[in-house]
Parts: C-alpha cells; structure tokens; sequence
C-alpha cells in the first residue's frame, strides 16, 4: 500500500527490510520443524537467529558487527548452557569460547605481522566466541569450516565480492543455520566414514 516508501517522509525502504521480513519467518519454521519436540532448544536457537539475522545485514552492509549483539549473545547462551541437562554443558560452552576468542585473536595477530594487513576483524572473533557459547566445541568447529568454504566459493565465483571483500559474518549465519537442521546428519556420515 505505501509502495515500498515510509508513510511519514517518503524515503524509500532498502530491499532487504523486505528480505528479512520473509526470511525471518521461514527460519523460525524451520527451526520448529527440527525442535520442537524440545521446546528448550527450539528457543535456545531461536534465540541464536535473534541475533545472527541482524548480524547477517549489518555486516553484509555496513562490514560492522556490534558489541550491543555479540556481548549479550554470549551471555544469553552461557545462560542456556546453565540450564541440566542442556545439549550443551557449561563448561563445553565457556571453555570453546574462551579458547575460540584467544585462539582467533593469535591467529588475527599473527596475520597481521606478516601480511601487514587485518585478516579477520575483531568483530567475527567476538561473534564466533559468542556463538560457541550456544554451540559448543564441535559444532562451532564444523560451522568456520563450512562458513570459510562458502566464503571462499563466493569470493572466487563472484568477482565484485572478491574485489570488496568477503565479509564473514553472513557466512557464519548461513552455516550455523544448515548445521542446526543438517549437521546431525553430517556428523553419522563422517563419523562412519572415518570411523569404517
């Protein structure tokens, strides 16, 4: 009815406000679709996306993820991981994350010294030790696997993306979404692979 236009001022909307309003809805659904069964872990990664769709625009537009997202992301999910019998223990939540955020700032530092360039912002350290905070040691670390091979494809097949750079924020978000609905999946078939 308003044309894609604000009622008051008339500035048009940018496309991904209408994005995010469909796209929002079918995460959730598929998220349902996976746990509900277990309510708990349908709201514990509910509460994930609450998150990580914000993080995923900003990022993808502005090269920015905020500290007013991850720090209570991380709390949120240490929050969850307090709760028996969660999928995910305390100590399985603190110590990857902990770890992931000393590991990764030595990595970015490393980098840094050598290419004379930034690798990684401070912003995906801070999102990657906030989202193992709900994911714990093994899914997080499939999830920067498979988030760096997305971004890795993107970057070589699309040209303007590999001349901006290649933010990694999205890529996190995407991975973290397929793992949660396929990653159980995943994991029966390369245990049995290594495991045969």
């Amino acid at each position: 009815m308003l044309r894609g236009k604000c009622k008051y001022c008339g500035a048009k909307f940018h496309i991904h406000h209408l994005v995010v309003e469909i796209v929002s809805p079918l995460i959730f659904i598929a998220l349902f679709w996976k746990y509900g069964t277990d309510i708990l872990l349908f709201v514990k990664y509910s509460m994930l996306f609450f998150f990580l769709i914000p993080i995923f625009f900003i990022d993808l537009y502005e090269r920015l993820i905020l500290d007013k997202l991850t720090i209570p992301m991380a709390i949120i999910g240490l929050g969850f991981a307090l709760i028996p019998n969660m999928d995910i223990s305390i100590l399985n939540s603190l110590i990857t994350s902990v770890v992931i955020l000393f590991v990764m700032l030595f990595i970015a530092w490393l980098f840094e010294k050598i290419k004379k360039v930034d690798g990684m912002g401070g912003g995906d350290i801070k999102l990657l030790a906030a989202m193992a905070t709900f994911l714990g040691a093994i899914s997080i670390s499939f999830i920067v696997l498979f988030a760096s091979i997305f971004a890795v494809l993107t970057a070589v097949t699309i040209p303007k993306v590999r001349e901006q750079g290649v933010p990694y924020g999205p890529f996190l978000a995407i991975a973290t979404f397929f793992w949660l609905l396929f990653g159980n999946h995943f994991l029966e078939w390369y245990l049995g692979l290594i495991l045969r």
